[in-house]
C-alpha cells in the first residue's frame, strides 16, 4: 500500500516537471491523467473483505470433538448425580421441579404492569367492541369483590384514608385478583401492612394484620391468602383496608365492593 502511494507521488512529480518544460501549443498536460489518475480512491470500509476472509479459519474438527465430549460428560455427571444416594432426595425433587415447571408468563405480565405500567406492544391497536359494555358501572366491571359476610366497622374518611372491616374470627384475608407485593412491614396508622399493586395504576393496603403469608416482590394469584387480621374483643378481626388509584387514596369500597 505504501509502495503504491510513493509511485503516485513520483508520477505526480514527473508530470509537474513536464508541465514546466513543454510549450504552450502542445497537448494538454492533463491528457495522461485520464488514463492514470493521480488520486487513488480509498476503500469505503477501510479493510479488505478478501483479506478478512483469508484471516478467518474454519473451526477445526478437534474443537468440535472437544465440545461434543464436554456435553456428553456434563450429561453423564448429571445422570450420576440423580442416581446416587449421596445427594438428599429433597434436592433432587427441587431440581426436577425447577427444570419441568411451566413458566408463569401471566404472573410476569401482571408484575411488569403493576410495577412499570402497561406492557408496550409493537402491534397497532385494532378497534373493536370493548370487553365491558358502556352501560356497566365500575362495580359491575370489578374483578375482585370482598366477601359478603365482612362488615364495615368504620366508614371511609378522607382524613383517615382507610376503612375498618370485621372479617370474622375464622376468616382469612385473600387477594381477589393477580397482583404484585410491593411492601411488607409496618406503616403508621396501619400496623403490620401488606401493599399489593394491581393493574391499571391501582394499589391496595391491607393493614392491622396478625400474620402474613406473602413476601415482598411476590406475584400473587387470585384467591391467594395474604394473612389474617388481628383479633379484637375476642370475637372480631379488624382489617384496615385502603386503596390508591394513580397514587391518590380513594374510598376502597368504591374500587372493590362487597359481593
Amino acid at each position: 500500500m505504501f509502495g503504491g502511494t510513493n509511485r503516485v507521488k513520483e508520477r505526480r512529480r514527473e508530470r509537474l516537471e513536464r508541465i514546466r518544460t513543454q510549450s504552450r501549443d502542445s497537448f494538454s498536460p492533463y491528457v495522461d491523467d485520464w488514463k492514470d489518475p493521480i488520486e487513488v480512491e480509498p476503500e469505503p470500509f477501510g479493510f479488505s473483505l478478501k483479506e478478512n476472509n483469508e484471516g478467518m479459519q474454519p473451526p477445526s474438527h478437534e474443537k468440535w470433538g472437544l465440545q461434543v465430549f464436554a456435553s456428553v460428560l456434563l450429561l453423564g455427571v448429571a445422570y450420576l448425580l440423580f442416581q446416587t444416594s449421596l445427594i438428599p432426595a429433597s434436592w433432587k425433587d427441587s431440581a426436577r421441579e425447577v427444570m419441568t415447571r411451566d413458566f408463569n408468563f401471566a404472573g410476569v405480565a401482571v408484575w411488569y404492569e403493576a410495577r412499570f405500567g402497561p406492557i408496550p406492544t409493537l402491534l397497532p391497536q385494532v378497534p373493536g367492541p370493548s370487553a365491558v359494555p358502556a352501560t356497566s358501572t365500575a362495580k359491575d366491571a370489578a374483578v375482585w369483590r370482598l366477601p359478603a359476610n365482612w362488615k364495615v366497622v368504620k366508614a371511609y374518611e378522607a382524613s383517615d384514608t382507610k376503612v375498618v372491616l370485621d372479617t370474622g374470627v375464622g376468616e382469612q384475608v385473600k387477594i381477589g385478583e393477580m397482583g404484585w407485593v410491593s411492601y411488607v412491614g409496618e406503616q403508621p396508622g396501619f400496623g403490620t401492612t401488606v401493599i399489593v399493586r394491581l393493574t391499571k395504576g391501582r394499589e391496595v393496603w391491607l393493614g392491622n394484620l396478625d400474620s402474613v403469608g406473602v413476601a415482598k416482590d411476590e406475584v400473587l394469584s387470585p384467591g391467594q391468602v395474604i394473612g389474617t387480621a388481628r383479633v379484637v374483643n375476642g370475637t372480631e378481626r379488624h382489617l384496615y383496608f385502603a386503596a390508591k388509584t394513580d397514587d391518590q387514596f380513594v374510598d376502597p369500597l368504591e374500587v372493590i365492593p362487597f359481593e
